[in-house]
């Protein structure tokens, strides 16, 4: 078992913190949390039988400690994670890996060096729906044609995170690829900024995989959660509503609606990673991916200010 440490436990942090205890005694042996706020990690700290600190620093100096878990704001993605792998830690960050493509070569740098895990947290390959469509519905589709995805919900400033397309959009650019196994070529895209003054809160763009394309719509504008993923091929159409948890294949003569039962994802995410350290192999998010997708969402930005198509550039590749 590991000694696992969370570093952020507000927001979603509480969520990574809540499936860690669930897993105390399965593949976590001890459970250490880092968050600023004293009233907050004290409270988390005695739910789940954790160790506590304010400051990562503390930690790192003070446990054994097998892997990290990241989970603060964006800006400070790389630190936290750059000072876990130094320290001999595999690491698991939230999405987006890092605040810019630059931060995120430096850190898979450190990764190589260090010979440590790192993985990003694209929950959405992890969800039941996504390996239903993977695994099942995607031979019914026959050639793809097309992607559509709708990702929106309202969301508040907060001018230490990303914008909508570094934070949500990345979610439907990180699992067009998993799905398809197609990087992105080409994007255009049009932001813009109507209630958050840091950063974009809107976004449409167009990926050209080559083979076909993508259209995609995020934004933190719209006072309803809309989760909502469509493939169009030319034997079948997939749409799936991740909020009412539906996968619906519409096919020449008929409409099917499979039951599509599992796991909660992040519990599937963090075990996964964790797992992957004990038996020595990759997760199924590595830190390449999370490069792509940062990369992709970079050249959108880019295309939205210039105001024409752009060419993904791979600095992997």
């Amino acid at each position: 078992m590991l000694n696992v440490m969370l570093v952020g436990v507000g927001g979603w942090g509480s969520n990574h913190a809540r499936v860690l205890g669930t897993l105390k005694g399965d593949v976590v042996s001890n459970l250490v949390l880092v968050d600023l706020n004293v009233e907050r990690i004290k409270r988390f700290a005695k739910i789940y039988g954790a160790k506590y600190y304010t400051n990562i620093d503390d930690a790192l100096r003070k446990e054994e400690l097998d892997a990290a878990i990241i989970a603060t704001p964006t800006n400070l993605h790389f630190e936290h994670a750059k000072k876990s792998l130094e320290n001999g830690l595999h690491v698991l960050v939230e999405k987006p890996l890092t605040d810019t493509l630059e931060n995120a070569i430096k850190l898979y740098d450190e990764a190589k060096s260090s010979g440590r895990l790192v993985s990003v947290g694209f929950i959405m390959r992890y969800h039941p729906l996504v390996e239903y469509l993977k695994r099942n519905a995607r031979r019914k589709l026959g050639k793809i044609l097309a992607i559509n995805s709708k990702r929106t919900s309202w969301w508040p400033n907060r001018p230490w995170d990303a914008g909508v397309v570094k934070d949500l959009a990345i979610h439907d650019i990180d699992l067009a690829r998993y799905l398809f196994d197609r990087d992105a070529k080409v994007v255009y895209g049009k932001v813009g900024s109507l209630r958050h003054s840091y950063y974009e809160d809107y976004a449409l763009f167009i990926i050209d995989y080559g083979e076909f394309s993508g259209i995609f719509e995020s934004n933190w504008i719209t006072p309803y959660k809309i989760r909502y993923f469509s493939v169009t091929g030319d034997q079948a159409v997939v749409n799936i509503d991740f909020v009412n948890e539906e996968l619906m294949i519409l096919e020449k003569d008929q409409a099917i609606k499979p039951l599509v039962r599992g796991e909660e994802p992040l519990v599937l995410e963090d075990r996964d990673f964790l797992m992957s350290i004990v038996e020595k192999r990759k997760p199924k998010v590595t830190i390449e991916d999370g490069i792509k997708a940062l990369a992709t969402c970079e050249a959108i930005l880019k295309a939205a200010t210039l105001g024409k198509p752009v060419e993904v550039e791979y600095p992997l590749a």
